[in-house]
């Protein structure tokens, strides 16, 4: 088991559909969304975690309100009863993600924007700089840094490992980086142990909703 599924949202969550959503997550989450200030971070923050559950849902056969996460002591969320499923998120403007695999995985996902080189010197290293530098700048500087992110993001360990730390050239017998996902906005990577490349599922968040989320209302109550 190793997927990704990639929502984009190219048209706005009405109401009815945010309102629908907001119940399907734990009562903390809830609290959490609404302290938002911008509704892209409510939204995103709602669409990653209702995601994810229905992947979880879709892999083990439980219902919605029988899941049960928890966190490491990075603050790595996890799923609580389960020592065979593992999953994580990430989300960039309207673009959302979520992995799920039987080991341990990490993604990130980044719009790729105008970057400033001493961006790249501040949290690079030399080999990753010079690689940035030889080539595309900025779609390398975002390949580079999202590795880096997804790396992170699989060993859990969250701020306490910082970007300069290790370089996503060096030799690795454990992991491998993935493409997910590329086009002109966004670049997604995944980094696992796994050495078979994840599939990949691209949806609108329309769809999601409707063809998703909805036929699996059962196990989502």
């Amino acid at each position: 088991m190793f997927e990704v599924v990639i929502l984009t949202v190219m048209s706005e969550l009405t109401q009815n559909e945010f309102d629908t959503l907001l119940p399907l997550i734990s009562l903390e989450k809830q609290e959490r969304i609404r302290k938002f200030h911008f509704f892209q971070d409510a939204r995103n923050c709602l669409l990653g975690d209702v995601l994810a559950r229905v992947e979880i849902c879709r892999a083990t056969g439980l219902s919605n309100k029988h899941l049960e996460f928890s966190v490491n002591s990075y603050g790595k969320p996890f799923l609580a009863d389960s020592s065979h499923v593992y999953f994580n998120i990430s989300h960039a403007g309207h673009y959302i993600t979520c992995v799920i695999a039987d080991e341990s995985v990490g993604i990130d996902i980044e719009l790729i924007k105008p970057v400033n080189l001493i961006i790249a010197e501040r949290f690079f290293t030399p080999d990753e700089t010079e690689y940035v530098m030889a080539g595309d700048y900025t779609f390398r500087f975002y390949e580079v840094w999202t590795k880096k992110e997804s790396r992170i993001k699989w060993e859990g360990k969250g701020l306490h490992k910082t970007l300069p730390s290790f370089s996503v050239f060096e030799p690795n017998e454990q992991i491998t980086y993935y493409e997910a996902f590329h086009n002109d906005e966004a670049i997604c990577h995944v980094c696992s142990k796994k050495q078979i490349a994840p599939s990949v599922r691209v949806s609108d968040v329309t769809t999601f909703i409707r063809s998703i989320v909805f036929s699996y209302e059962q196990n989502l109550d």
